[in-house]
């Protein structure tokens, strides 16, 4: 608008310079009068050539030679009108009474040159600004009395070059070939203007009524009422407008080609960035409002193809920066194509080509510089299929975004959204079939670069999966945090696997070959937990809590689950496997054991049972825990309830370096039979016992960590039953078809190394018979070499009976016969055993004889020095006596005194024989 009010002016301008014309008639003084007036009104030096003639036909007037207006004194591209000649009709009868009466005005070809200086002033600024006029009659001056009439019927100018400097902008515009047809029957009054101009490529035609052209130059406002056609294009307006510039008026137009009528006014669509196929229908109808810094649109309705935009806006131009407010409706239809023809392609925001949303709300907007608020109410967005909808408000600060919504979003087809927006979910590793949809409710927040959301009613499917619940996000610089309760239904592992683009898993029953689950969640600090987890893997139901930490190379699982009855029998061989599978007598799988799932998580799981079935075991109440740390995990029996008894202690699976197992393990009172029936089919021996057991094995399959095994083991069974044979039967009756033996107190502790148990130790009473037993368990090679020898005591003159039984065989089929050659060994070794006895015996007599004659010596020896020492004391007692009796007898018997000295060697000889024999009996003699 502000183009064509200057357009209009500009020619104005140029018609009112032509008008010096006028002032030519009659003949030399005309022009001489029109040269003088002319310069005395614009303070120009105007040149009119005196070579003027009279034209009678068929118009009266005159023509002049040569003219010119100068420019003002800064310009710099020469005069400011030049003309080879002029026409000028005269009214004859005016001119008659005394008047000269301009009819009409030809010029044919004038050049003029129309400059801006870069302070704004304009060379074309000729007639003094004075107030409109309020009268339409003619204006008269007079001079050297003859009176002039600035009037004109009609201007015609064919073939006019006109030249546009603005020294302020750097434009310098030629115009050329116009066609100006100017109707102004009064100087004070209204125009009328027919302008004809080829700018650049297309004709520009303008036909407008302007009220007071005098006003208008001199700044004052006037009507305006026009329209302009170019290019295919018809625009209307009609109000009020000034040069200042000012305008109030309405305008409306149909524009079938828009990058057309840019181009016919020399604007390239290219040059705003525009595609170069910018062409674009348009329709527009608004209220104009504009006060030099003000731009108001009032009531407006804008189309752009199929797209609309309506209602107010404001735009302020004065303070630097643009200020827009504006309240509008706007429906925008096929918003890619758009953005193909504002030139900004799709694929140049990583969209893609086909991106092609609609968009309506209701628009309130206020803009300045680089803060702008935008409130949207009503908004619907639609994208193939896609719609969101609700309110938002957006805000820019320093180019920081605030954006708060109220949003519901329905995507049925994420996977071709996700398309459009030019992130395919192949990028996200999912089957490029995956159909995923997604409907929630949605309170948003951003600042700058923190976000929450707020998601409500979230109803998600993918892979026949369906999530619902309440999601909240939050997001600060990088780091993201994540709260919610949700409800996830996957009636197919699988399936959901394949959706999302990894191998399908063949689960076992039990495991999750369909889920059903519930939780609270929350992710903050790469720690993400799920509480009030209630969780279905097919028949089985686990509650509790779930913490997993995603800051370390692996993920650090720890979970506090409690379950009922647990039903993983599909652990449990199938007896229709192949020859690989375990079952006695076949051997152990020798399928490769791939344990790589230890290395992807560390962590702690504890684990409270009712039950767990696990095919071929049967265990009751249990309290479990499974701590795994770099490829290594450790299962920690804390209390486990099975088989009539109690079982507790660890197990370990270390594949750190190749696959190792371990165990430690503690059984209290456990019926032995029902547990080597489930573990290894051996259906032979009943009775609850304690069992020890250590173990470690290695290997990459069960036959060969079997074949490895080494460690150590204990038994005992308080008393217990072996099917198959019964030792007291066979001993009384020789029956060794008897099917049961009652047993007690059996006791056994065994090695094992090389994946076989040696046992030599074995203890068991049946009340009349012990047994004692020896041999060999292959734990690898699943077979028994075991020798068990019943001991029959109190039989007869017989202190016991000794007959050995063996057990020998594949474990699927172990056969008890009494060892016969065992029992002739045995007699053999009994009576080996009874010689070596017998000849030890006698060793030891011998040694006993031996060393009694030794001591017997010694105390010999010993009493014979006593006796010596006796003998002594005695003689001299015996010596004493004699002498003494001798004497005594000697005087009674009045002896002399060799009698006296015969009886006393007879008395001396007698006491040493009675002294003698003392002593022989003291020392054993005879």
């Amino acid at each position: 608008m502000r183009f064509l009010i200057r357009l209009i002016v500009i020619v104005l301008v140029a018609v009112a310079i032509a008008i010096v014309g006028l002032l030519m008639l009659p003949g030399e003084k005309i022009a001489r009068i029109a040269a003088d007036q002319l310069s005395k009104q614009t303070g120009r030096a105007v040149d009119i050539s005196s070579e003027t003639s009279i034209n009678l036909y068929p118009t009266l007037g005159v023509t002049t030679g040569p003219a010119s207006i100068a420019s003002a004194d800064w310009a710099k591209n020469g005069p400011l009108m030049t003309a080879d000649s002029l026409a000028i009709g005269i009214d004859v009868p005016a001119l008659i009474g005394g008047t000269i009466r301009i009819t009409k005005l030809e010029a044919k070809s004038p050049r003029i040159v129309l400059e801006r200086a870069a302070d704004g002033r304009t060379n074309w600024d000729l007639l003094p600004s004075r107030e409109p006029v309020e009268t339409t009659e003619p204006v008269n001056e007079t001079t050297e009395d003859q009176s002039y009439d600035l009037s004109l019927e009609r201007a015609l100018i064919t073939d006019a070059g006109l030249r546009y400097i603005d020294h302020g902008t750097g434009t310098d515009q030629d115009l050329k070939n116009v066609d100006i047809d100017l109707r102004w029957p009064s100087l004070g009054g209204p125009a009328e203007l027919i302008l004809g101009i080829t700018p650049f490529t297309e004709r520009l035609n303008l036909n407008t009524t302007v009220g007071d052209v005098m006003g208008l130059i001199g700044g004052s406002q006037t009507t305006v009422i026009g329209a302009l056609n170019a290019a295919g294009a018809d625009l209307s307006f009609e109000g009020i407008a000034s040069i200042k510039p000012e305008a109030a008026m309405q305008l409306t137009g149909s524009i079938p080609n828009v990058g057309a009528l840019m181009r016919a006014l020399g604007q390239d669509p290219a040059t705003f960035g525009l595609a170069p196929n910018f062409n674009p229908s348009a329709d527009i109808n608004s209220q104009v409002n504009f006060d030099g810094t003000r731009l108001a649109l009032r009531e407006m309705a804008l189309a752009l193809n199929t797209s609309t935009v309506s209602g107010d806006a404001d735009v302020v131009l004065a303070l630097g920066s643009p200020q827009v407010t504006a309240k509008l409706n706007a429906d925008i239809k096929n918003a890619g194509a758009l953005m193909h023809l504002f030139g900004h392609e799709p694929e140049t925001f990583g969209l893609d080509s086909a991106f092609d949303p609609s968009f309506s709300s209701e628009i309130s907007l206020s803009a300045s510089g680089s803060e702008m608020n935008a409130k949207l109410t009503g908004l619907t967005a639609t994208l193939d299929g896609a719609q969101i909808s609700g309110d938002a408000n957006i805000a820019l600060r320093q180019n920081v975004p605030d954006v708060t919504a109220i949003l519901s979003a329905s995507l049925p087809d994420v996977a071709r959204t996700a398309a459009l927006f030019g992130q395919p979910l192949s990028n996200f590793g999912l089957a490029p079939d995956a159909a995923p949809a997604v409907a929630t409710n949605i309170n948003a927040r951003i600042q700058g670069s923190s976000i929450s959301a707020n998601l409500r009613d979230v109803a998600a499917t993918i892979g026949g999966a369906t999530l619902s619940g309440t999601i909240d996000i939050a997001m600060s610089g990088t780091t993201p945090t994540l709260s919610g309760d949700i409800k996830a239904t996957i009636p197919s592992t699988a399936n959901l696997m394949t959706t999302l683009g990894q191998a399908a898993l063949d689960l076992p029953k039990g495991f999750g070959r369909a889920i059903n689950a519930r939780t609270k969640l929350s992710f903050k600090s790469n720690q993400f937990n799920l509480n009030g987890l209630t969780i279905s893997l097919d028949q089985n139901t686990l509650s509790g809590s779930v913490s997993v930490g995603l800051g370390g190379a692996v993920p650090s699982v720890n979970a506090n689950l409690q379950a009922g009855d647990l039903d993983f029998s599909a652990l449990a061989p199938d007896d229709s496997a192949s020859d690989t599978s375990s079952s006695a007598g076949a051997g152990w799988p020798k399928d490769r054991i791939d344990a790589g799932a230890l290395s992807l998580i560390n962590g702690n799981i504890k684990l409270k049972a009712k039950s767990i079935n696990l095919g071929m075991l049967q265990l009751g109440s249990s309290d479990l825990g499974v701590a795994i740390d770099r490829a290594r995990a450790v299962v920690s029996i804390n209390d486990l309830r099975a088989y009539q008894g109690s079982f507790a202690g660890r197990l370990v699976a270390n594949t750190r370096n190749g696959l190792s197992v371990a165990g430690d393990l503690r059984a209290s009172s456990v019926a032995l039979g029902t547990l080597l029936n489930a573990l290894a089919d051996i259906n032979k021996i009943t009775g609850n016992g304690n069992l020890n057991v250590k173990f470690l094995g290695s290997g990459n399959s069960v036959d060969t960590i079997m074949r490895s095994l080494s460690g150590q083991i204990g038994m005992s069974v308080p008393q217990g039953n072996i099917a198959g044979i019964d030792l007291e039967g066979l001993i009384r009756q020789g029956d060794a078809n008897a099917s049961l033996t009652k047993f007690e107190n059996l006791k056994a502790n065994g090695a094992i190394q090389g994946g076989k148990l040696q046992n030599n130790d074995l203890t068991v009473s049946t009340g009349r018979v012990d047994a004692k037993g020896e041999g060999i368990i292959n734990l690898g090679a699943q077979t028994i070499d075991y020798l068990v020898t019943p001991i029959v005591k109190d039989v007869g003159s017989q202190d016991r009976i000794e007959i050995p039984v063996r057990l020998k065989g594949p474990w699927a089929d172990v056969k008890i016969r009494p060892d016969l050659e065992a029992a002739l060994n045995l007699e053999n070794e009994r009576k080996k055993l009874e010689e070596q006895a017998r000849k030890e015996i006698e060793r030891e007599k011998q040694k006993l004889r031996d060393k009694t004659q030794a001591e017997k010596e010694k105390l010999r020896k010993k009493a014979q020095a006593e006796a010596k020492k006796l003998e002594a004391k005695a003689r001299k007692k015996a010596d004493k006596a004699a002498k003494k009796a001798a004497a005594k007898a000697a005087k009674k018997l009045g002896l002399d005194k060799a009698k006296q000295k015969k009886l006393e060697e007879a008395a001396k000889k007698s006491l040493e024989n009675e002294i003698g024999k003392g002593l022989k009996n003291l020392l054993g003699g005879n």
